[in-house]
């Protein structure tokens, strides 16, 4: 037995029946309008009604026919609700559960369907279309664990007992549990997802987290939110010892990330076959055509010229050696883990030379922050927006450029990305 409160604020109280009566053709359970938004009321009604349905329930034979039963159930409830005070019974219905649906019968009314869907069930359907649509594993979990934590938090049986009341209270919760605003927005946009597509589904009528916001009241200003690596950061990193006698494909992966804007999961699953030549300059393709290579989004599917940095110090020569070896990647990283993450080797072995160096966790960059270095030393150079969002993969939010612009000539783009200087000395790397 369960007491629940429905989306219009009135409580109502749910009884299953046992697995044996299910088996005899009657339903998985019933819902009972206890009349009342007051839960102190319902608490002392649900006591009333609970002890009919379950002398209702013991006079079940073998021989009781579950359509008599129900009608029968429908009049002994009216006779108690008569009792309630100052409550009139017409009209109101019973709930019955019918192999997924809802059957509701009451006094002068039609029988008619409607959905009522466990709330952890609506959670799988959602996942398996959201896996459907071709979304990163990583992604798919994410939003699985998120959506979880709300559902364990709240505690609600279906979705359409959740309402913005839930939706805001969970809000609270997560400011007291202490994560990152950023973090925070996520598990609510997570929510969010689950029951905009609870609508369209119909399992749901509104999505009650619809108007639940979250203000940032931190005095950290946004764009230090990750930390870049400064000049003096990098040239310490570069002429330390334990990053000199790191495997080359390390120091290529991570000058990738530095001179061409690349995430980290980008630069590693890097093929042979994409480095091509495009208006007769050298070029790195980033896209997912590959033995499960992957991209985050349609925006990071790109072509970038490549730096003359790199090429000055025989990135085009280490590609070459590649391809006379018949190589199909790159380099040496693999996908790992059941995310199928190429970069994981690459930031586990990065951190753990960090520590060797005396870069405390917490309180250095980290390999991410290659391509956070990258975005900010072009907006120091005052590159236009455009420019920079073609470069790093991001989606472009003008309307103007972003549905009806073609892309920038490589030409152009090489221009742009052969501003970066960081004036570090490699002449030991190789």
């Amino acid at each position: 037995m369960h007491l629940f409160r429905a989306p219009n604020c009135t409580y109502y109280t749910r009884i299953c029946y046992p697995k044996s009566l299910r088996d005899m053709g009657f339903p998985f359970d019933v819902k009972i309008s206890l009349l009342t938004k007051t839960r102190a009321i319902a608490k002392k009604r649900n006591l009333r009604v609970i002890l009919a349905v379950n002398q209702a329930m013991d006079s079940i034979t073998t021989e009781t026919v579950p359509g008599e039963f129900k009608s029968s159930l429908n009049k002994q409830i009216d006779a108690v609700r008569l009792s309630f005070s100052d409550v009139s019974a017409e009209g109101v219905p019973l709930r019955f559960a019918t192999k997924g649906k809802i059957e509701v019968r009451g006094p002068n009314l039609a029988v008619k369907q409607c959905e009522q869907v466990p709330l952890k069930l609506a959670l799988e359907m959602f996942i398996s279309s959201k896996s459907k649509e071709g979304v990163r594993t990583l992604t798919v979990q994410q939003l699985h664990q998120r959506i979880s934590h709300f559902i364990d938090a709240i505690k609600p049986d279906f979705t359409d007992e959740v309402t913005s009341a839930c939706a805001l209270g969970y809000r609270d919760l997560l400011l007291d549990e202490g994560r990152s605003h950023k973090t925070n927005k996520d598990y609510l946009a997570a929510s969010s997802q689950l029951f905009k597509w609870c609508c369209l589904m119909q399992f749901t009528d509104a999505n009650p987290f619809a108007l639940i916001t979250l203000k940032q009241h931190s005095l950290v200003e946004p764009n230090s939110a990750r930390t870049r690596w400064q000049k003096r950061d990098l040239q310490a990193l570069f002429s330390h010892e334990e990053f000199q006698k790191a495997e080359n494909d390390l120091k290529w992966a991570t000058l990738l990330m530095m001179f061409q804007g690349l995430r980290p999961s980008e630069a590693c699953q890097l093929r042979t076959a994409d480095v091509i030549k495009q208006e007769g300059l050298y070029c790195i393709k980033i896209n997912n055509g590959g033995e499960k290579q992957r991209v985050k989004n349609a925006s990071s599917l790109r072509i970038l010229p490549i730096h003359q940095f790199l090429l000055k110090h025989g990135f085009i020569e280490l590609v070459e050696r590649a391809n006379k070896a018949k190589r199909v990647q790159l380099f040496s990283y693999i996908p790992t883990n059941q995310n199928e993450d190429w970069s994981r080797q690459y930031c586990q072995y990065f951190g753990r030379m960090q520590n060797r160096m005396g870069m405390k966790p917490g309180s250095r960059p980290t390999p991410y922050g290659f391509r956070h270095t990258f975005i900010d030393e072009l907006k120091q150079h005052e590159v236009d927006e455009n420019i920079v969002a073609e470069l790093v993969g991001h989606k472009n939010q003008k309307i103007t450029f972003g549905r009806y612009g073609k892309k920038y000539k490589i030409s152009l783009l090489k221009k742009y990305v052969d501003v970066i200087s960081y004036d570090i000395d490699c002449t030991r790397l190789f």
